[in-house]
């Protein structure tokens, strides 16, 4: 069951991936960094953030349950940081490449 549900993950972000890019005809005369800084607002810190608050203790955790969470492991959460940075140019690079 585990499997699954990683596999459903893994397709859901795919999804948000690949989806982030379709308005890119219709901002054509937007420089890239309006569309860069909208993109990342919601990619980067809002979505990440509604999604492990509803993973953290089942059912819509508390912000205190993810802080307690992120302090229980440094190290992880500072390789995440490192890792999320590394995505984030990579898609800049990828929309710039679009364009």
């Amino acid at each position: 069951m585990a499997l699954i549900i990683g596999l459903l993950i893994i397709a859901i972000g795919a999804f948000c991936q690949s989806s982030s890019y379709v308005p890119i005809n219709k901002i054509k005369d937007w420089s890239w960094e309006s569309y860069w800084i909208i993109q990342g607002v919601f990619a980067w810190l809002l979505f990440p953030l509604v999604g492990s608050l509803l993973s953290v203790s089942g059912t819509g955790g508390s912000f205190g349950d993810l802080l307690s969470l992120i302090n229980s492991q440094p190290k992880a959460a500072w390789m995440t940081i490192l890792f999320g940075v590394l995505w984030g140019v990579g898609g800049l690079t990828f929309g710039l490449s679009m364009r």
